[in-house]
């Protein structure tokens, strides 16, 4: 699916812009959804609050970033603004990616199925004891 993506944001922009684009609007979805996720865990999700979300964190960013690659063929310093706001932007979204997988994972502790025992036979000999030192002599 991604590489169809591509292949349509292709035909307006080049092929490393779409990929960039894609790259940057993948992270701020995942963004989105850890931060859905967040807010259920926590107890303070309210899907009235949904759209005013979108509405102020997600169409900028997106909006922006397409608007800026849409026209980056036509002039090189908009090629050179959108890199520079797409690294800018997928810092930050790493950034934030992070600390939101850190919060969402605190404090859950995962057990193994799988437990390891030892078994010592009995035709191991056990470890030798030291031989003891004989003093000095003198």
């Amino acid at each position: 699916m991604n590489a169809t993506l591509i292949t349509i944001l292709s035909t307006f922009m080049t092929v490393q812009v779409a990929i960039a684009l894609c790259t940057v609007l993948g992270l701020v979805m995942v963004d989105f959804i850890l931060g859905v996720m967040e807010s259920f865990r926590s107890g303070n999700f309210s899907f009235s609050k949904l759209p005013q979300f979108m509405e102020t964190s997600l169409v900028p960013y997106m909006g922006g970033l397409l608007v800026l690659a849409l026209f980056s063929t036509t002039n090189t310093e908009l090629t050179v603004l959108f890199y520079s706001i797409s690294a800018t932007v997928t810092a930050k979204f790493l950034a934030d990616i992070t600390l939101k997988v850190t919060q969402l994972f605190n404090g859950i502790s995962i057990q193994s199925p799988i437990t390891v025992s030892s078994t010592v036979s009995s035709t191991q000999a056990a470890p030798a004891a030291e031989a003891p030192v004989a003093p000095p002599a003198g």
